[in-house]
């Protein structure tokens, strides 16, 4: 009979746990049509500090991609679990082995950053109104793209003075090989790991604070996205020809242009 009582009561609160990540999750953040089936999982002010110290400290768990979704989303529920045990319940139950997948631009194919894949993930759980997700990934794809890393500093540093590039690019195979190159070490150096562990510990941060501004409370699940995403030249230039939409519309792309092209003559005029 205890058994009985006990698979039931876990059942119960399965079930309540899942009620209150689909109700109290959607509430605010969009409509029920726009939330689907499986909703939005409701959203907890975090310390954007403390959000890229966990990830710093979990790099080694799961590396890039694992980190800087764990160290947004873990603290969310960490902060849930204080004013709403049962929303916070599945999302510390989430399985986050998961994101490892994501490691050396996923699988390690250095394709996108897996602290960027990360961040944007962590943004899709609590963003369900799609024009917000849309600005919100933008806005940390541009953050990782134009921003000099590493910034984060451990407490305790036993590497001294970093080396910190532009990667330009959000390919983790761009942004890995350019640092690398510039502080003369290996990729599978210590360095170089270090370098990531930090960055990823950066994109956490950024986007922690993104989601803090713009669905951290009810005037902001509200208002319209706070972002700065602008296209440098001269990449909008060529997205005003080369774009989806546009003239010759051969283009799916918002990264900037010129890390991977070169353009010997101004075509651009020429045409």
């Amino acid at each position: 009979m205890s058994n009985e009582m006990n698979r039931r009561d876990a059942l119960r609160f399965a079930g309540l746990a899942a009620g209150a990540f689909l109700v109290g999750g959607s509430a605010g953040n969009a409509s029920g049509a726009e939330a689907g089936v499986g909703g939005v999982w409701k959203y907890a002010v975090v310390d954007p500090q403390k959000v890229a110290d966990t990830a710093y400290e979990n790099y080694k768990v799961g590396r890039c991609m694992y980190t800087t979704f764990y160290g947004i989303v873990y603290n969310v529920g960490l902060e849930l679990e204080k004013t709403d045990p049962i929303a916070a319940a599945p999302i510390l139950q989430f399985p986050f082995y998961m994101m490892k997948y994501g490691t050396g631009g996923a699988n390690d194919w250095g394709t996108l950053c897996g602290s960027l894949n990360g961040a944007m993930a962590a943004i899709s759980l609590f963003v369900a109104d799609s024009n917000k997700r849309k600005a919100l990934c933008d806005e940390i794809a541009n953050y990782y793209e134009q921003t000099m890393f590493p910034i984060y500093k451990p407490a305790n540093d036993d590497f001294g003075p970093m080396p910190q590039t532009i990667s330009g690019s959000l390919l983790c195979h761009v942004s890995s090989g350019k640092w690398s190159s510039l502080a003369m070490k290996r990729t599978d150096s210590p360095e170089r790991t270090e370098r990531c562990t930090r960055m990823s510990a950066d994109v956490a941060r950024k986007t922690a604070e993104l989601l803090n501004l713009n669905i951290g409370t009810p005037a902001a699940l509200e208002a319209a996205p706070v972002v700065t995403f602008k296209r440098q030249e001269p990449s909008a230039t060529c997205y005003d020809c080369h774009g989806k939409g546009k003239k010759n519309s051969d283009v799916i792309a918002k990264m900037s242009c010129n890390e991977c092209h070169d353009q010997a003559v101004d075509h651009h005029e020429a045409k």
